[in-house]
């Protein structure tokens, strides 16, 4: 009878020691399944967080890269407006506020320019109309009362001048030459000569030391 117990004790124990292992065993499974959980759930995480990170330095790339296109446009259309601007300026002078002996001047610059550094600051070029009955009549023109070289006659028509001067290829010499007519615009002039303050100045300037006379 006692043999019989202790063998049902040693029964009842071996059972429970089987029960504690299996019991330790599952109980290890469950915590490495945490285990595991946790740290891919971390890793997921952390790998939204880096292209979360790297989604917004992208789109912020791209504002970036957007805002430069849209400055560099402005920037453009600001220089086309101011040129636009301008020459509706230099057209607005050309058409309105050129004066007669401005014009001989601008017309002097662009044909004989010589002829202004050589004659006007000596108060040696003559503005005036010709008042004759040959090809010029009517016209304006300056001159510096010399061989009629330099001479330049014109009318405005308009934006249009219609000039005459001497043909050095017309002729042996200065008294057989011939007059050639050409035309160029106002506002051509102007850009060139007239559309600077300082270009206005020197043009004002030297209309005020034109001679006033005739042919």
């Amino acid at each position: 009878m006692l043999v019989m117990k202790k063998s049902i004790k040693a029964t009842l124990l071996g059972s429970a020691a089987v029960l504690m292992s299996v019991s330790l065993a599952a109980c290890g499974n469950s915590n490495t399944e945490k285990a595991t959980k946790k740290s891919t759930a971390f890793k997921t995480e952390k790998a939204q967080s880096k292209q979360e990170t790297s989604n917004s330095i992208v789109s912020s790339s791209v504002a970036s890269s957007l805002s430069s296109q849209s400055s560099a446009r402005s920037s453009l259309m600001n220089s086309s407006s101011n040129s636009s601007v301008n020459s509706d300026s230099s057209s607005k002078v050309a058409t309105k506020d050129i004066t007669p002996q401005q014009m001989g001047i601008l017309l002097a610059m662009d044909q004989e320019p010589e002829v202004i550094d050589e004659y006007v600051n000596d108060n040696h070029l003559w503005y005036g109309i010709d008042n004759g009955n040959g090809e010029t009549s009517g016209y304006n023109f300056i001159s510096t009362h010399g061989d009629g070289t330099a001479n330049i006659y014109w009318k405005v028509n308009g934006d249009m001048v219609t000039f005459k001067r001497l043909n050095p290829n017309s002729g042996n010499c200065v008294a057989d030459e011939k007059l050639m007519t050409r035309t160029v615009s106002v506002s051509q002039l102007v850009q060139k000569y007239y559309s600077t303050p300082e270009q206005q100045s020197k043009v004002n300037n030297d209309a005020n030391h034109l001679q006033q006379g005739d042919n």
